[in-house]
């Protein structure tokens, strides 16, 4: 595969899990609609720290997966092995993305309380948003690799 080819890939995946990330909702409304009893309640303290520390988690994947692509290449000698590690970075920040829409699928399905799953779709939503493929950028990564 050619560095062109690469990114073309790895926008058919974004766009793909952007698309998977709508089920999450689905799901939501489904079990809303036909009150399917898919909640294991906890606690309200329990509830409240297992939020706090899943948004922390999110909160810390927004800058992460803004480094993930440069991490990833480091080092790439030629166009083609960079166009493969930065599409494995973009594909793991979608991944990243898709975490936090489970993160609020978790809370609402042990609290039945629908802000905080919608709270966390938006987040993961402009997640995966801002930490799209981006084709300047990736040809800023090329650039570098062929001086």
């Amino acid at each position: 595969m050619t560095f062109e080819n690469y990114y073309e890939y790895t926008l058919k995946m974004f766009r793909s899990m952007a698309t998977g990330l709508f089920l999450y909702p689905l799901f939501v409304a489904l079990s809303e609609s036909f009150d399917l009893n898919t909640h294991y309640y906890l606690p309200r303290p329990a509830v409240i720290t297992t939020g706090t520390v899943f948004m922390v988690i999110s909160i810390v994947f927004f800058p992460l997966a803004s480094y993930l692509a440069h991490i990833f290449a480091v080092k790439c000698e030629t166009a083609r092995k960079l166009g493969k590690k930065l599409m494995i970075a973009y594909i793991f920040s979608a991944g990243l993305s898709e975490t936090i829409a489970v993160f609020g699928l978790i809370i609402y399905i042990v609290s039945a309380d629908l802000k905080y799953f919608y709270l966390f779709f938006v987040l993961s939503f402009v997640h995966l948003i801002l930490h799209r493929p981006k084709r300047d950028e990736w040809q800023k990564f090329a650039k570098n690799v062929s001086e």
